[in-house]
């Protein structure tokens, strides 16, 4: 059993309050290269080991702080990006999931606002404000 066992760890660089947090577990610093069950790395070195061309995948114990292309759900440009084309392909496939109510609203994927990636998206973006500028904005840099 997993639960029985000491966890292994490894980190690339030296952050003292994930490696107190692991040592105060009892964890075990681990010297080898595959040999982890946890590796708490930089974004630049998971896009490194992890990238297609190196055909290295995770073991079924081990677990990661980031994943490769983590940025397509964290900025929020590209998740948008990505939802629509999601929603895209669910229509194209006749998926329940893309319905949408008489208005053409989306009855489960209407998840996101209404977004402009500025600055190309400025004149979209100055003419909806214009016309509701009492509403709350939310801006966020990429």
């Amino acid at each position: 059993k997993m639960s029985n066992l000491k966890l292994k760890w490894k980190s690339d660089f030296d952050k003292q309050c994930i490696i107190h947090n692991f040592e105060k577990r009892g964890w075990l610093k681990c010297t080898s290269d595959d040999d982890w069950n946890i590796y708490w790395a930089n974004v630049w070195n998971v896009k490194q080991i992890f990238n297609p061309e190196t055909g290295h995948r995770l073991g079924e114990t081990q677990l990661l702080n980031h994943f490769p292309n983590h940025y397509e759900l964290t900025r929020k440009d590209l998740m948008v990006k990505n939802i629509k084309r999601f929603r895209k392909d669910m229509e194209k496939e006749n998926n329940p999931i893309s319905a949408k109510d008489d208005e053409g609203i989306y009855l489960y994927l209407d998840i996101i606002p209404t977004t402009y990636i500025l600055p190309g998206d400025y004149t979209l973006f100055v003419e909806e404000f214009r016309k509701n500028s009492n509403v709350m904005w939310i801006m966020k840099p990429c």
